[in-house]
């Protein structure tokens, strides 16, 4: 009959439940990471389509040209600075190499654990 000490087993629940706990703080601050570039490219994109539509209408009320549309012009400018922008935020931060890392490590971290149980 194999005999078991409660004081191991409680700390070894504790531990397991610490453990635990951790792996879902970490799943947690990945999503918010994750919703936070999500948002920054959004807004990155976004405000300077609004100001071109913003501008273009004040341009099309003031100076009228009927074969052309100051607003769509504009919104065109928009988008392709807010690209531009979104794209350098990106690569200045490093948000991809940084994803890219992340993923290692995890993986890393999983081979160990499979090399740990064979």
């Amino acid at each position: 009959m194999v005999e078991y000490n409660k004081e191991e087993t409680k700390n070894t629940a504790k531990t397991l439940i610490k453990k635990a706990k951790a792996m879902e703080n970490r799943k947690n601050r990945q999503l918010y990471l994750n919703a936070a570039i999500l948002g920054t490219y959004g807004w990155n994109i976004s405000i300077p389509v609004i100001i071109g539509v913003i501008i273009g209408r004040w341009l099309d009320n003031k100076f009228p040209l009927p074969p052309m549309s100051w607003t769509l012009n504009l919104i065109l400018i928009g988008f392709i600075i807010g690209f531009y922008n979104a794209q350098r935020w990106i690569n200045k931060e490093g948000v991809i190499k940084n994803i890219k890392a992340k993923k290692r490590a995890l993986e890393k971290m999983n081979r160990k654990k499979d090399t740990k149980n064979v």
